[in-house]
This record gives structure tokens, C-alpha cells and sequence, in this order.
């Protein structure tokens, strides 16, 4: 089965998918021989790559009233630029290569085409042929500042650690996994999360109240073996940190809330700590739990 096909760029246009951080949409008249334009194409895949990944349809115009939101297909010719074209621009254009760009291509009768690229995130950062680094932001390509591109370099040094949330209905429970989606193991993981005190059931030592109305819950990756095994009364050794390894998970934590927590202006905060990697301060809003 196709993973991209004509209905599914006829459903992007008909439910008026709009671009964002992981989706670009191209006209025709974006490809072209000239200089300036193959620079652009160069510059456009590599924010991609240098933000989050995603993907650049070429061959899908923008409506002009209504900016990022697709309006027609406007498909390119395929003999003026053949597959092989577009491979050898992305792959002479930027420095250094992107490692698992993929190309798709979808026929519009026997002439025209459309063009797919996948762009995975990478973990170096890549040099558009102005000799530029951009990433993908506000559905834009705009250069980068020094210390982004610092961050980039980092990203196969430091883990990458995001979290998930899931709420369990049946118990009231709010579950914390981080998610470890660099390249290297996370050693040392530290989380401070953040709720309405009012919504908050669980209560241990590693949790304190803030500013009279919020409760904030300390959370790491330790764990305590268990001692003896065949006792009737448990002994468990000290905490010590268990290594999160790359493209692996870890539940940090279970937080027993009341009933229906999701008023529209409950918060979430949480700030990450992990080995030598910047620190992450992140929010959510728990009614979006619930999308």
C-alpha cells in the first residue's frame, strides 16, 4: 500500500489542512533551474531538518486569501524535473547530507507529478547552499541565531527528553512517561511538574506546595532493588539512578487527581533537568488531554 496517494492530498485540500511546523506546501513555480531558485528549495529542506522533520509537498499552491491553507493542486511537469533532479539538488545543495530524505512521487496523468520529501529530524546541523542555517518556524524558513545552532550540535551529545501524559478515567489518575527520542542514554533525569492544588489527591515527599495554591511533584529516574526476596516484610537498598536508553520510556510517575480535572483553566507545568543538556520548561492546559 502507497503511503501517500492522490486522495490523500485531495483530503489535505478539501479538509483545509493548514501548514505548520511539519507541513509546507509548494507551488509549481517553486522549482526552476535558476540559481535562486534551487536555493530556495536548499533552504527550505534543511529547516525542516533542523527543526522537528516533517514534509515539503511541491506540486500544492496556497490559497492567496487565506494564507498556509492549500487551495488546488498544480502539479509539475515531470520531464522538465524528473525525481532525480530534485534528489540531486537537496543532496549538492545542503551540507552536510541529510541522512533518510525520501522522495515520493504521485502521477497526475502521464506528464505531471507530484513531489513528497520526507525530511527527518536530524541530530547535526545542516548548511543551506547560501551558507545559511534555517530552521522551520511560524510556517516560515528563518535563519538561525548562534546559539540554536549550538542547541542543533548538541542534539547527538545530550539525550532528548520529552514527556507523554495519560489520563486514566477509571482510577482518576494522571500517568507521566518520559521519552527518550535522542541517540544517547539518559543518566541523571529530573522533573518538576506543576498543578492547581485543588485538583491534587496524591500527596508524599516528593511532593510541596508553591505559592499557596500549587502543588509541585519532584519525579526522577531511580529506582530501589528489592533486598530480600523471600521475606514477609520488603527491604529495598538505596535509590540509584537506572540509565533511560535511547528510543526507550520510562514512567516517572501516577498522580491521583479529583474527579474531572479538565476546567479550562487548570494549568500543567514541568521543568526538565537531564545529564548536560539544556533545561526544558514546558506547559499544557489538562483540558487538552482530553483532544
Amino acid at each position: 500500500m502507497e503511503k501517500y496517494s492522490l486522495e490523500y492530498l485531495q483530503n489535505l485540500i478539501e479538509n483545509q489542512i493548514e501548514e505548520s511546523l511539519h507541513l509546507d506546501y509548494k507551488a509549481s513555480g517553486s522549482f526552476g533551474k535558476q540559481n535562486d531558485k534551487t536555493s530556495e528549495i536548499s533552504k527550505d529542506v534543511s529547516a525542516m531538518a533542523n527543526a522537528d522533520g516533517g514534509i515539503l509537498i511541491y506540486g500544492i499552491i496556497e490559497d492567496e486569501n487565506n494564507k498556509h491553507l492549500p487551495k488546488e493542486i498544480q502539479p509539475i511537469k515531470r520531464k522538465e524535473y524528473p525525481k532525480e533532479w530534485l534528489e540531486q539538488i537537496i543532496n549538492d545543495k545542503i551540507q552536510p547530507r541529510i541522512n533518510g530524505i525520501e522522495i515520493f512521487s504521485i502521477s497526475i496523468e502521464n506528464e505531471y507529478v507530484i513531489y513528497i520529501v520526507e525530511i527527518p529530524k536530524s541530530d547535526t546541523a545542516h548548511q543551506a547552499a547560501d551558507k545559511k542555517y534555517y530552521k522551520r518556524f511560524n510556517f516560515l524558513s528563518t535563519a538561525m541565531h548562534d546559539y540554536e545552532i549550538r542547541d542543533i550540535f548538541n542534539r547527538a551529545k545530550n539525550p532528548q527528553i520529552h514527556l507523554e501524559f495519560k489520563y486514566l478515567h477509571q482510577t482518576n489518575e494522571l500517568i507521566v512517561v518520559a521519552y527518550n527520542t535522542g541517540k544517547v542514554y539518559a543518566k541523571y533525569l529530573n522533573v518538576k511538574l506543576r498543578l492547581p492544588k485543588k485538583i491534587v489527591v496524591s500527596r508524599n515527599d516528593n511532593f510541596r506546595i508553591i505559592n499557596n495554591d500549587i502543588v509541585e511533584i519532584f519525579m526522577n529516574n531511580t529506582v530501589r532493588d528489592l533486598l530480600n526476596n523471600y521475606s514477609q516484610i520488603a527491604m529495598y537498598g538505596q535509590p540509584r539512578y537506572e540509565p533511560t536508553l535511547p528510543q526507550t520510556n520510562l514512567e516517572l510517575a501516577r498522580i491521583r487527581l479529583h474527579n474531572y480535572p479538565f476546567d479550562y483553566e487548570n494549568m500543567m507545568e514541568w521543568d526538565i533537568f537531564c545529564d548536560n543538556a539544556n533545561s526544558i520548561k514546558s506547559s499544557i492546559r489538562l483540558s487538552d488531554l482530553l483532544k
